[in-house]
């Protein structure tokens, strides 16, 4: 997910922070690079020499249990060494770690920003992914048996985060068969990837301001801007082996076939285009995040976020966004770089919503309606208390 990618302002390019800059009142030197085509890698160097390094960023470390600890991993190599080395050294300890979005090339060229050095920026050329079209389904659909879950009942930033660590761990643990979850939210939020910083994501004074709940999830990627009735967000839990043999931009496809399939039967022409994005000829429309959560049968957590409308006044005052983040787009307009479902339907967000939940019904082998239970409710609102409205870990990454 990177929602913090569609809408730009070209009136305030110049005023945002980019390359090795911070905002006003920041100590450290931070320096930022943009994978061509794919993901933000940026490393922040403190005044001493002590004082470490830091990555932060939207990219994806899939595969193993705790992504903190890869990105640990690479802060103590890249603090005395290189990216090639840091990347190796993930390579011996997490062998099954795939890094999506992150390479030895991106850390050793925004260390160098960090440092005050020129480095050359990705450019639009160099994005060459092309979206592609899904005409059926995989036949590992036929292998699962999707209860989708008919909640209706609008829920807090937080308790949504939790609803999917709850959900995915029951998967996980054999304890719920697989699962398709559509959100109703009860708030404006503003969702951080695992390895973003906040303070290089979010204006907190003026996302208060506006009514804006900033909350961090537990996928990578990029910010989501949330607005209830311009958002439509679904998650997918299944089993491990629904991804056997399957890695990286293709892992992602497959969990979303389904929706790519259901919103051309509505008339609306949605394409993939890797890693993560659904899209229309017109621009972006949504994008996803996924990771493994283990267990008896382990379970991949995937989930989407879809533009049905954004106000781009609005988010532009509470995302800071970089030079950076845009450098290898061909497009950086705002008008031109998004296609909101709202102009491709004549249904409001509510029967979108309501309509993609009855063709997955339909189109999905073996699909059943399903509640979402009392226990499992409480269990997630409770887990919402404790982790996700907490400000150790919203604030994790700083």
């Amino acid at each position: 997910m990177k929602w913090v990618k569609i809408f730009w302002l070209d009136s305030k390019l110049e005023s945002m922070t980019h390359s090795h800059t911070q905002p006003s009142g920041l100590s450290t030197h931070r320096g930022e690079y943009k994978v061509p085509g794919g993901k933000l890698v940026a490393v922040e160097l403190g005044e001493n020499v002590g004082d470490g390094v830091h990555i932060d960023g939207d990219f994806f470390i899939d595969g193993v249990d705790d992504p903190t600890a890869v990105v640990a991993l690479i802060e103590q190599v890249l603090s005395a060494g290189s990216g090639f080395a840091a990347m190796e050294a993930v390579a011996r300890e997490f062998p099954e770690a795939q890094c999506v979005g992150l390479t030895a090339q991106a850390l050793d060229k925004a260390m160098a920003r960090a440092r005050g050095q020129q480095v050359e920026s990705a450019q639009a050329a160099a994005n060459t992914t092309s979206e592609e079209s899904v005409d059926e389904l995989s036949f590992t659909w036929n292998t699962v048996d999707v209860a989708v879950l008919a909640d209706q009942t609008p829920h807090t930033p937080a308790e949504h985060m939790a609803l999917d660590e709850v959900l995915a761990q029951q998967v996980a643990d054999g304890q719920r068969g697989p699962t398709l979850r559509f959100w109703q939210w009860g708030g404006n939020a503003v969702i951080i990837g695992l390895h973003q910083s906040v303070r290089n994501e979010v204006d907190e004074q003026r996302a208060r301001e506006l009514n804006f709940s900033v909350v961090r999830r537990i996928t990578g990627g990029g910010a989501m801007f949330v607005e209830p009735g311009n958002t439509i967000t679904y998650s997918l839990y299944v089993p491990a082996d629904f991804l056997q043999g399957v890695r990286g931009f293709e892992a992602y496809k497959r969990c979303d076939e389904w929706a790519l399939l259901a919103l051309n039967k509505l008339g609306i022409r949605a394409r993939y285009k890797p890693i993560n994005d659904i899209t229309s000829p017109a621009g972006k429309i949504g994008g996803a995040a996924q990771r493994l959560v283990r267990g008896s049968t382990g379970c991949v957590l995937h989930h989407v976020t879809m533009a049905y409308d954004i106000d781009a006044v609005r988010m532009m005052q509470v995302l800071r966004i970089s030079r950076e983040k845009l450098a290898d787009k061909a497009v950086q307009s705002a008008a031109k770089r998004v296609d909101p479902l709202k102009s491709q339907t004549s249904l409001s967000r509510d029967e979108l919503c309501s309509a993609l939940q009855s063709q997955a019904l339909e189109m999905l082998p073996s699909a059943h309606l399903s509640e979402l239970d009392e226990v499992t409710l409480e269990q997630a609102r409770g887990l919402a208390r404790a982790k996700f409205e907490s400000f150790a870990w919203t604030h994790a990454i700083a």
